[in-house]
């Protein structure tokens, strides 16, 4: 328990899953639960009861505890509050309580708040996200009907389209059937149908569902009005350079088709130019070591999960130093950066693609929740850095996965080490577990962290370089990630 009091007091700023609260002053119970339903709306979070925010207060320690005893009537309130909010929070409350030894009478309370997994929680009739820091003023409809589908609560790939059946006597699709075991004839129609990739329209008439088009058709792009293609950039240097003349090694490559061939053409093509490398100013050819295992589960993870209903491609941008796969549509359900790959997410974006990509011959992927893991795996195997993953606020609704092409240094595996057992680290902690005497050394390798994406700095409000620290992106302030 003192463990935890200790790790709450050395939080130092509040941040998109972490906020501090008194339960004194006006307004206080409204907030609370415009935060619990913001965190659950966004990534979920920790909203930490009985302790004054560090960045508004010069009390230190022990002395910013000032515990739900100081209102326990808006404590109290914020329990009745919350049993208004559609759905019903189940499990968020009453939070966890933690008695303070130092502060005698006084307790702190830890409203854990798992992300929304099936729909947006409503609070008086308003839908809130969560920023950095603080909440966003309630959604507008067509935001929530924006991020209905990027979050994955609206299936885009079982929408009906207006396009012809003459379009699915594709080899895609003979081959689909040919699997299956289907060799009698029957109408494309009623063979979609049947196996819910077509369904009768509200006139009556039989249409295909985005996802059979995507499946089966030769030229998806072209017949509806969702972009599904993916487009291949590759830079000279590690920035791309908005000029006159870009840093475009050469005009951009896109491709499109039914997804078991995008999926293999993009793999070929991909790996075709990691291959070649890239040519580098002084003449020398730059060859990434990126294992070809990651670059294919990203792909693949990215054609198979991203949303269909953003008019928006999937870019794959290579660099010198760097592979980026950018795809549309934020983490759906109850996957966040920080679980990704450790937990199995409840349900899936594109529900009808992945059941009927097993239905081919050579499927893209197992559908095991293997695709990151494997990414980890053989990229530590190849002892390069681990994958990074932006998602909101960084992007504001895309999820962008980084394979840096580059050896991990040894002063990482102390560093991370380090983590297992510490929450946050400084300059001065880096120079102790790595052994470097220089202070703008460990400066310059905690940089490039935060810069390739591993660590987030955090300041404190003193503005003292000294006080600055450091944690891992993908770790909570408080206990473990569940």
């Amino acid at each position: 328990m003192e463990e935890i009091v200790q790790q709450i007091l050395d939080i130092p700023a509040e941040n998109m899953t972490l906020e501090f609260k008194r339960l004194a002053g006006d307004g206080v119970v409204s907030k609370c639960v415009e935060t619990i339903t913001a965190f659950a709306n966004t990534e979920g979070g920790v909203l930490i009861l009985g302790v004054d925010d560090p960045e508004k207060t010069k009390l230190k320690g022990v002395k910013r505890i000032y515990g739900i005893e100081e209102h326990l009537e808006n404590y109290d309130a914020i329990g009745r509050e919350l049993q208004r909010v559609i759905p019903s929070m189940v499990g968020v409350w009453p939070p966890a309580k933690f008695a303070v030894a130092e502060a005698e009478g006084r307790t702190i309370g830890l409203v854990h708040v798992p992300k929304a997994a099936q729909q947006f929680y409503v609070c008086n009739n308003r839908v809130y996200v969560r920023q950095e820091k603080g909440n966003k003023p309630p959604l507008t409809p067509q935001e929530i009907v924006k991020l209905s589908y990027a979050k994955g609560f609206v299936f885009a790939d079982g929408e009906l389209v207006d396009v012809s059946f003459e379009l699915f006597e594709t080899e895609s699709y003979k081959t689909w059937r040919r699997n299956r075991g289907q060799t009698t004839d029957i109408k494309t129609e009623q063979d979609l149908l049947e196996v819910g990739l077509a369904r009768r329209h509200t006139d009556g008439k039989i249409q295909p569902t985005r996802a059979a088009v995507m499946l089966f058709c030769n030229h998806p792009t072209y017949l509806m009005e969702t972009k599904c293609a993916i487009r291949v950039f590759q830079y000279e240097g590690t920035i791309e350079k908005i000029a006159e003349v870009p840093n475009l090694i050469s005009t951009p490559k896109t491709l499109e088709g039914p997804i078991i061939k995008l999926i293999q053409d993009a793999h070929a093509y991909v790996l075709s130019l990691l291959r070649d490398g890239v040519r580098l100013a002084s003449g020398f050819v730059n060859k990434y070591q990126i294992p070809e295992r990651a670059i294919t589960e990203a792909i693949t993870n990215a054609v198979i999960h991203r949303d269909y209903h953003l008019q928006r491609d999937i870019e794959v941008n290579l660099f010198e130093d760097r592979i980026e796969i950018e795809s549309p549509g934020l983490l759906p359900f109850n996957i966040t950066t920080k679980n990704i790959g450790t937990v199995r997410a409840d349900n899936y974006r594109n529900n009808l693609l992945v059941k009927h990509l097993r239905e081919f011959p050579e499927p893209p992927n197992l559908d095991r929740n293997e695709g990151v893991r494997a990414m980890r795996s053989v990229m530590t195997a190849q002892n390069l850095y681990p994958p990074v993953f932006y998602s909101y606020p960084n992007l504001p609704d895309s999820v962008r996965v980084v394979l840096f092409n580059e050896v991990a240094a040894t002063e990482w595996d102390k560093v991370s080490h380090y983590f297992k057992n510490n929450k946050f680290i400084s300059n001065e902690n880096v120079r102790a577990v790595t052994g470097i005497q220089s202070r703008d050394t460990a400066s310059f390798l905690l940089k490039k962290w935060v810069k390739q994406g591993l660590l987030l700095r955090i300041d404190p409000p003193s503005g003292s370089k000294k006080l600055v620290r450091y944690k891992m992106v993908a770790t909570p302030e408080v206990g473990q990630e569940s």
